[in-house]
């Protein structure tokens, strides 16, 4: 799932919201999309922090 199928699937539905009435096909579509959301955000923060280092390292060797 690319970035953008996330942003348009993430507004059919809320974090939190009642799960009942919700069919077993709708249900697993928002684990895969919240699955895909958790792999994007873990690379971002993996990229973040070796951003972080790199900085950390250049101020502190100055």
């Amino acid at each position: 799932m690319d970035e953008q199928e996330l942003r348009a699937a993430g507004t059919t539905f809320l974090v939190g919201e009642d799960l009942y009435g919700i069919s077993i096909d709708q249900l697993q579509e928002r684990t895969n999309i919240l699955n895909a959301e958790i792999e994007r955000i873990s690379i971002a923060l993996h990229k973040k922090n070796e951003e972080l280092t790199v900085a950390e390292n250049f101020f502190n060797n100055s």
